[in-house]
C-alpha cells in the first residue's frame, strides 16, 4: 500500500516556494530532431521534397547503393546537408539534422 502511495505522489507536481517542478516530458513538447544519412551523389531537392539514399547511420549510408523510398519534406531540414566521411570506394556521406 505504502509503495502504491509513493508511487503516485512522484508523477504528481510538487510546489516549493511558488515554483512548479513537473517530472517527465514538458507537456505539448514536438518530435525530437533526427540525423540522417546518405551519399552525396544521390541527395536532391525536389519540389520540396528530400530524395536520398537515408540511412540510419553513416555505415548504412555506404551500403545502400540506390535512393531510398524515404523521403523527407524541406520544411523538416534544421541544417544544411554536410560532408561527415567518406565509404571505401571514396563516395562522399553527408549528414542531415531534421524533423
Amino acid at each position: 500500500m505504502w509503495q502504491w502511495l509513493l508511487a503516485a505522489n512522484l508523477l504528481m507536481p510538487v510546489s516549493y516556494a511558488g515554483e512548479t517542478i513537473t517530472i517527465g516530458p514538458p507537456q505539448g513538447a514536438g518530435p525530437s530532431p533526427s540525423l540522417s544519412f546518405c551519399q552525396q551523389r544521390f541527395y536532391e531537392e525536389d519540389d520540396g521534397r528530400l530524395l536520398c539514399n537515408w540511412a540510419v547511420n553513416f555505415n548504412f549510408a555506404c551500403f545502400v547503393s540506390y535512393p531510398s523510398n524515404k523521403v523527407l519534406q524541406a520544411g523538416s531540414k534544421l541544417s544544411e546537408p554536410e560532408v561527415v566521411g567518406e565509404c571505401d570506394n571514396g563516395e562522399p556521406i553527408i549528414k542531415l539534422l531534421h524533423y
